[in-house]
């Protein structure tokens, strides 16, 4: 993964990075299946980004054959909706970092998820400390 650190955030910048955006701002995203082709999904929130990035091994793949299924979302685009739509550039750069690696999907994933991760559940953290500091 990348050593990049993130810097810490506030209760604004929080605000933003959990909310759901309008049907315009929506991250473009598939699902992707062999019989099918691609599915469009579009995704309205960081948490629902995170969430639709699923770590496959290679076995449930072959083992789902005609029917596997793998859900996608270019990384550099999710990088620049990260940076553009919700305003967080720390988080951009990094996804961007890792998407300029050129690793393929499947090894991007854990990492893309682990980064998106940690920042929902730091902003999380600064929204209830400023809930309870306004108590």
């Amino acid at each position: 993964m990348s050593d990049r650190v993130v810097a810490p955030i506030d209760v604004e910048h929080a605000t933003n990075l959990l909310r759901h955006v309008e049907p315009a701002e929506a991250l473009e995203a598939g699902i992707l299946t062999p019989m099918a082709g691609t599915r469009a999904v579009r995704l309205y929130s960081l948490d629902e980004a995170e969430r639709f990035l699923v770590s496959y091994d290679g076995s449930a793949v072959a083992l789902g054959g005609a029917m596997a299924k793998i859900n996608y979302v270019d990384p550099a685009h999710l990088a620049h909706w990260v940076g553009d739509v919700l305003g967080d550039l720390e988080l951009s750069a990094a996804l961007q970092e890792l998407a300029d690696t050129r690793k393929p999907f499947g090894y991007l994933v854990p990492d893309m998820k682990s980064l998106i991760a940690a920042r929902i559940e730091e902003s999380k953290h600064v929204l209830d400390v400023a809930l309870v500091a306004a108590k």
